[in-house]
């Protein structure tokens, strides 16, 4: 799929859905605090003081309407944010705040385009719903393609541990990208990178999620914390090479800067959070 082709998709410039270096202004509102599956990589943290970029970092949860406030003051502080995002820094579809943020955002600002991330756990019954509060762009993280690999990243699915909760995981991901793709979601795909781990299927996951519908993929290098705090990323070439294999099949996005779920964007990357 050529980048042309993920530009005819989208009637607006997204800087995560291009590899242009689109300058737009954008944010994250940190809204959801509750995730229900656990990472072995990832561990959401709301903190005052904390720094850095990456994803499930907040400086704190902001409820629907503080969101709308900061949004508010962000706007008249001089930054045209033109895309919202939800990303965080739990599981934004195990929140029921995500949708009421939503709603506020795009009763007040239609104009502004709304997109989403998720682990894809809950896809399947919230796709349609995404679609009516007016979401555009989603973008679903999908780290493994077989039971057997996901077992290693993902410690637990709602508390169950084992095969059969990671497949249900890996199937809802599967069914919800179908279904965000059939309610008119343009669909990125991202996968964590795990040397040694998930080589083989992120292949795969690249594979499949071309043939229902997804548009863009992104391999980001895992960043080595919580229980995989001693693992080794890969570095630049292993990440090119993987590119490279899975460019075959889905178009790569390679411009992620790791943004914070309480990012916010002006028309130069950046991952601030405030």
């Amino acid at each position: 799929m050529s980048q042309s082709t993920i530009h005819s998709t989208l009637s607006f410039e997204h800087p995560c859905f291009s590899n242009h270096g689109a300058r737009v202004a954008r944010m994250h509102l940190a809204v959801a605090p509750y995730c229900n599956i656990k990472c072995a990589f990832c561990r959401p943290t709301v903190n005052p003081c904390i720094h850095g970029c990456a994803p499930g970092l907040a400086n704190e949860i902001l409820t629907p309407q503080q969101a709308l406030e900061r949004l508010r003051r962000v706007r008249e502080g001089g930054i045209d944010i033109r895309i919202v995002g939800i990303a965080g820094p739990g599981e934004p579809l195990a929140n029921p705040e995500t949708f009421e943020t939503l709603r506020l955002i795009k009763a007040e600002y239609p104009q502004i385009h709304l997109c989403l991330s998720t682990n894809g756990l809950f896809l399947p019954e919230n796709a349609s719903r995404l679609a009516q509060l007016g979401v555009e762009t989603l973008t679903v993280t999908v780290n493994a393609h077989t039971p057997n690999v996901a077992v290693h990243i993902y410690e637990h699915v709602l508390g169950e541990r084992g095969e059969n909760a990671v497949r249900r995981l890996l199937e809802c991901q599967r069914t919800g990208v179908k279904e965000a793709v059939k309610a008119g979601l343009v669909v990125k795909i991202n996968s964590v990178y795990v040397p040694g781990v998930n080589d083989d299927d992120i292949l795969q996951i690249s594979q499949e999620m071309r043939a229902i519908g997804a548009t863009l993929q992104n391999i980001l290098p895992v960043i080595a914390r919580d229980t995989m705090a001693k693992v080794t990323p890969p570095d630049a070439d292993q990440l090119e090479q993987m590119r490279e294999r899975c460019g075959v099949n889905l178009e790569q996005f390679v411009r992620c800067k790791h943004c914070r779920a309480d990012a916010i964007v002006d028309a130069e990357p950046s991952c601030a959070g405030k």
